[in-house]
């Protein structure tokens, strides 16, 4: 252990390749656990055959990305997994650029890159099913490295690389706009730094975020509802009515969030530096004020927003964007108080690398394990198989299109049928078919065994498919790694040429 941790005292910079090896490990673990797919893992694939100005309540930063990865290697699990992995490896990485600006001790730089896998949104939630999240914990660290560059070096190319985040960001997730405004509110008690909103280069910063913007803006004026109503609704979930209480009850959540998105990185913190960290909370200097100032400004504008939409539930990965400034935080405290950082970084590592290891190895061994007792998960769903069943015995003969209600089986379809169109109706931003389409065979899909004709009938016709005639089947497939012990139905019918 000494030796390591001479190691990782000469060389800080090392964390960054264990950091780099570690993604890579999850991309490998996530394509050999299971080709079924998780619910933001399903819905990024089927809207990845779209490049769309908008894609319903999110906005779509994290899909153009998926639909760039799709264009140039396939609709694939592997496909999903690497978008998302690459994205929070640059999260750490841009982190530790951000961190080195600010800090002298490199073993700092690299303990904090550290501490944002420590989150328990970024190394538990982020490898289960997150997606447009990922996109704004990246954002929010390009921000911090350029607006903290700019604090403090100040040129064209960082007020610009600033803009950059800025756009990148409010087109990743909408809460990102309380990011700049709480650096903002941070510095204006700084008087050497206030200048720096003043400046002539502030203007074409601005003209960057306004062009990255625009399109998904244009499109938000015009599907105001559609941009909205389901993130309003996600936040007054399980309201009672009454107003006040339903307030009360999502500050409350709120606490709850902070303390389950905090508590770990602290915790973690507290192994790795002991009383030492109890010892330099009284430490500060400029830029403690600074981040502190904007991570508690966050905090509240969170707070605030909630209680004027009447949340009644305010989420831990809605906070993670904000939290993440908690390493950085703790980072200059340390530095601030001149704390002994020369045994610190295995200190930190062991026990967050046991965390986020251990937690990519769980769900991979729990789809095999979780089965032996009837415990199944999304990604036991043979959703696949069940295509491929289909196909194989229809002479193989491959549709041209495939509709279904269920979004995992749309996902499962782009993944089985990658040269079909696959048609959601919940996605009401999904083209039509086509006269060509229309001309060929296509394949309708359901899970259960009740005939879904019926219910989709007004959005069959509506794509130029007559429901009379059609000939309902089903199907049961095994659970995946249930060893044929439990089964799943499945309905589908075929359209025939020309119908």
């Amino acid at each position: 252990m000494r030796r390591i941790s001479d190691a990782f005292a000469r060389r800080p910079d090392l964390i960054l390749w264990l950091i780099a090896a570690y993604y890579v490990l999850a991309v490998i673990l996530r394509v050999l656990r299971s080709e079924a797919l998780e619910s933001d893992e399903a819905e990024q694939l089927y809207q990845s055959q779209f490049l769309l100005m908008g894609y319903g309540r999110q906005p779509p930063f994290y899909n153009w990305l998926q639909y760039g990865a799709v264009q140039l290697i396939g609709p694939s699990v592997f496909a999903i997994s690497l978008v998302k992995n690459l994205l929070l490896f640059l999260t750490c990485a841009v982190y530790g650029l951000a961190a080195r600006v600010l800090l002298k001790d490199k073993r700092l730089v690299a303990i904090a890159m550290i501490g944002v896998i420590a989150m328990p949104a970024v190394s538990v939630m982020a490898q289960r099913d997150l997606t447009h999240a990922i996109a704004t914990l990246f954002a929010v660290a390009l921000f911090f490295y350029g607006f903290l560059k700019t604090l403090t070096r100040p040129s064209f190319s960082t007020y610009l690389l600033t803009g950059i985040a800025v756009g990148f960001g409010l087109i990743a997730k909408y809460n990102f706009v309380v990011v700049p405004i709480a650096a903002i509110l941070a510095i204006l008690p700084e008087p050497e730094l206030r200048k720096r909103i003043l400046d002539w280069r502030l203007i074409p910063a601005l003209a960057v975020v306004a062009v990255i913007c625009l399109p998904h803006g244009l499109w938000v004026l015009s599907n105001l509802g559609e941009a909205t109503a389901g993130t309003i609704k996600a936040m007054r979930e399980d309201a009672s009515g009454n107003p006040i209480l339903d307030r009360l009850s999502g500050i409350g959540t709120l606490f709850v969030a902070i303390l389950a998105g905090g508590a770990p990185v602290l915790a973690f913190f507290l192994i790795a530096f002991r009383r030492t960290l109890i010892d330099a909370w009284q430490a500060t200097n400029q830029w403690t004020r600074v981040i502190g100032r904007a991570l508690v400004i966050c905090l509240i504008a969170v707070g605030l927003i909630g209680f004027g939409f009447g949340a009644t539930n305010i989420s831990e990965k809605w906070l993670s964007p904000f939290l993440v400034l908690l390493p950085l935080y703790l980072c200059l405290k340390l530095e601030a108080a001149n704390a002994d950082t020369s045994r610190s970084i295995p200190r930190l590592l062991v026990p967050v690398a046991v965390l986020a290891l251990g937690f990519v190895v769980y769900i991979a061994l729990g789809n095999v394990v979780g089965p032996m007792f009837g415990n199944y998960t999304k990604e036991n769903l043979p959703s696949g198989p069940f295509i491929e069943q289909v196909v194989a015995e229809h002479s193989g003969a491959r549709p041209a299109y495939v509709i279904t209600d269920d979004p995992y089986l749309a996902g499962s379809a782009r993944l089985e049928l990658p040269q079909a169109r696959v048609l959601l109706p919940s996605f009401g931003q999904t083209p039509p078919l086509g006269a060509a389409d229309r001309g060929q065979a296509g394949l309708i899909v359901w899970q259960g065994s009740g005939d879904m004709l019926a219910a989709l009938k007004p959005y069959l016709q509506a794509n130029g498919i007559a429901v009379e005639g059609l000939v309902p089947a089903t199907k049961a497939v095994p659970y995946l790694f249930s060893g044929g012990r439990d089964s799943v139905t499945f309905g589908y019918t075929w359209v025939e040429l020309g119908r």
